[in-house]
């Protein structure tokens, strides 16, 4: 009896997963939450944090770092934007300040940790530029190693790595453009690639990026068209083998695209829609072409980024304008489906925690 209990109660504690949010700064209202979810999909908030300076993105380190982008075009009293560096004590569910550092772009929108560890690269939306940030020893920025501006219409939203290729690719809103970089990490500086960068549909806005399991297929949501176009990476040539709408037919009204995801086996792709406030769905067919499927109820207004559960049962949705993340069951879109989300102010990004 006593070993099935603990059974029963491991079962339990396996069930719950944890998820971080982030948004912009209002007053003295929380910034940073760390919330729960379970296989039924009840969300629960664990522990809040005032980061400050609109942590609108994040990424996750070692050692229980996590890094946020901080939103604004001047921070620690000089211009640019900055990284937030919280540790995570999951013992006690606490979020403690480690250091901030003003990584030498205006507006960052986006965050990743570099293949090996060593660097933080920022998208900085405002100064259309890129910022490499090294970290030291214990993974806590130190300094900026080396920013590339790309001119005033650029608008840098995202940037993903391709390990079959080593190449970091940087999704341009303003120039129409998915930037090529490879990272010398003996001297600390981003080199553009032979190939600089491929060229997406005049007037689309490339926002954010997957690239699937083969490393040969690279799919961009486009915000300004609602669109996702797939590009081949392996191929000789750049061109886009496909681009479909995000939009169902017919759909009029203004809207634009903001976050995209794989289901867990990668047969599926999702992506969020402002303005017709849903997620669509795409199967993935022959060759990594999509197949439209549908649309369900984002559960809210605007929404921003959004996370793919675990199990695939539900998607936490970053619901910037209603200040919720929705709690959706994935693939339903009847009346009374959606669940009790958690109410946050401006929320832009959610994440599983590792």
């Amino acid at each position: 009896m006593v070993i099935c209990l603990v059974i029963l109660a491991a079962s339990c504690m396996e069930s719950k997963k944890t998820f971080l949010v982030s948004g912009y700064t209002t007053g003295n209202n929380p910034d940073v939450m760390l919330c729960t979810i379970d296989d039924k999909g009840s969300a629960l908030m664990v522990s809040e944090f005032l980061a400050g300076d609109n942590p609108s993105y994040f990424t996750f380190g070692e050692n229980n770092l996590v890094y946020f982008v901080n939103e604004v075009d001047s921070f620690n009293l000089a211009r640019g934007g900055g990284i937030t560096t919280l540790r995570l004590d999951k013992d006690s569910n606490a979020l403690t300040l480690e250091s901030s550092i003003n990584q030498g772009g205006g507006g960052p929108c986006h965050i990743t940790l570099s293949e090996d560890g060593k660097f933080l690269i920022t998208a900085n939306y405002g100064s259309g530029s890129v910022s490499l940030v090294r970290l030291n020893s214990s993974g806590i920025p130190e300094r900026v190693s080396d920013v590339i501006f790309y001119g005033d219409k650029s608008h840098p939203h995202m940037t993903l790595y391709n390990k079959r290729t080593q190449i970091y690719y940087v999704s341009d809103l303003g120039l129409d453009r998915i930037h090529r970089l490879r990272l010398d990490t003996a001297i600390g500086k981003l080199m553009t690639d032979d190939v600089p960068y491929l060229e997406c549909e005049k007037g689309s806005g490339p926002r954010h990026m997957l690239i699937d399991k083969s490393r040969s297929n690279l799919y961009v949501i486009n915000e300004l068209n609602s669109t996702v176009s797939v590009f081949n990476i392996l191929s000789d040539t750049t061109d886009i083998r496909q681009t479909v709408s995000t939009l169902p037919e017919g759909f009029g009204e203004k809207s634009f695209c903001a976050d995209i995801h794989f289901s867990a086996n990668e047969k599926k792709i999702y992506g969020s829609n402002r303005g017709h406030n849903s997620i669509v769905t795409f199967r993935v067919g022959a060759g990594g072409r999509l197949v439209l499927t549908g649309h369900q109820d984002c559960g809210g207004n605007w929404p921003r980024n959004f996370a793919v559960n675990p199990s695939g049962r539900y998607f936490l949705v970053a619901n910037q304008r209603s200040n919720e993340v929705s709690v959706v069951p994935a693939g339903s879109n009847q009346p009374g489906d959606q669940l009790p989300g958690l109410p946050f102010n401006a929320p832009s990004c959610v994440r599983f925690t590792k």
